[in-house]
C-alpha cells in the first residue's frame, strides 16, 4: 500500500457466518469458532500527519471521550514504537451502527494499527501489531489482518480462509446489542462442536449460538427475522442485531429488497475485493 501524509482508506465491516461457542474460559471469556467475512462496505477513515505532535480524532461518536475512543487507544498503544515525531489527524465517517454485530469500533482500531505502523514508521510485524490489537478487543486482529478468516480461542487466533464470493443484504434494526448482555444471558447455548473448514462453505452450517436469545429478547430484530424468512433464509452477524442474507448475483440481492418492507434500513454490499 502507498501511503501518502493524507490518506483515506475504508474501514470494513464484518459479519460472521458462523458462531458457534465451544465453551467459557476460567476468565469468563468465551470460547469460539466463527468465520469473519470482510465486507466491501463499512467506515471512511482519514489519516492526516501533522506537523503538531496531538492526536485528533473527529467523527460522530455520540459523545464518546476521545480517551475511551478505541481508535485513541490504538494510536497509544503505538506511540512508544514511532519513529516520526508528528502528530495525526483521524477522521470517521461512520455508516457502521453501533451495537450492530459488524464490528465497527473493532475495524477502526485494527486499521489505525496497520495504517499508523507505516506512517509512523514503527516497523512492527504482524505478530506484534496482532498481540497489540487483542489488548483493544477479540474483534480487533481480524482487522489487522485484513482478510477473512476462521477465528478461534477468544476470536484471536485467526486462520485465513476465503470462501465462494457472494452479494450480501445487511438488514438494519433500529435497536443497539450489547455482546456482554448476550453473552451473559442464561439461556445461550455453549459447549457447541467445532466444524471443519469445508463446513464454513456450506450454509446449513451457517448457525449463530447467540441468535436464539436476541430473537427472545428483542421484538425489533425478531419482527424483521421473521419477515424475511419467508422470502429467503436470514442469518444473524455476531451479538447482533445485523441481520443478513446472501445471494449469488446482485440482481437477487435487489429482487429481496424490493420485495422487503419499504421502510426498512437495508445495504448491499459484498465480501472483500482485496
Amino acid at each position: 500500500m502507498d501511503l501518502k501524509l493524507n490518506t483515506k482508506i475504508l474501514s470494513p465491516a464484518k459479519i460472521n457466518l458462523t458462531l458457534r461457542i465451544l465453551g467459557k474460559r476460567k476468565d469468563g471469556y468465551h470460547l469460539l469458532q466463527t468465520y469473519f467475512q470482510l465486507l466491501n462496505w463499512g467506515d471512511i477513515m482519514q489519516f492526516q500527519i501533522t506537523q503538531v505532535d496531538k492526536i485528533k480524532i473527529t467523527g460522530q461518536f455520540d459523545g464518546l471521550p476521545q480517551e475511551s475512543n478505541l481508535i485513541y487507544k490504538a494510536t497509544q498503544l503505538l506511540l512508544p514504537h514511532r519513529k516520526q515525531d508528528k502528530g495525526i489527524h483521524i477522521t470517521v465517517e461512520k455508516n457502521i451502527p453501533q451495537g450492530s454485530g459488524l464490528g465497527g469500533g473493532s475495524s477502526n482500531a485494527g486499521v489505525t494499527l496497520r495504517i499508523l505502523n507505516k506512517l509512523w514508521e514503527c516497523h512492527l510485524s504482524q505478530q506484534q501489531l496482532q498481540n497489540m490489537a487483542i489488548q483493544l478487543g477479540a474483534d480487533v486482529p481480524v482487522f489487522v489482518l485484513n482478510q477473512s478468516a476462521i477465528a478461534s480461542g477468544i476470536g484471536e487466533q485467526l486462520k485465513p480462509y476465503k470462501i465462494t464470493h457472494y452479494y450480501f443484504v445487511l438488514i438494519f434494526p433500529k435497536t443497539s446489542i450489547s455482546t456482554a448482555e448476550v453473552f451473559s444471558n442464561k439461556d445461550l447455548i455453549i459447549n457447541q462442536n467445532e466444524i471443519s473448514p469445508q463446513q464454513i462453505e456450506q450454509k446449513e452450517y451457517w448457525i449463530n449460538s447467540c441468535l436464539p436469545v436476541v430473537l427472545e429478547n428483542f421484538p425489533e430484530v425478531a419482527e424483521k427475522y421473521h419477515i424475511a424468512t419467508k422470502i429467503t433464509p436470514v442469518y444473524m452477524s455476531g451479538t447482533g442485531s445485523t441481520l443478513f442474507c446472501c445471494f449469488d448475483f446482485e440482481h437477487e440481492a435487489r429482487q429481496f429488497i424490493e420485495l422487503c418492507p419499504s421502510d426498512w434500513n437495508t445495504q448491499i454490499c459484498q465480501g472483500e475485493l482485496n
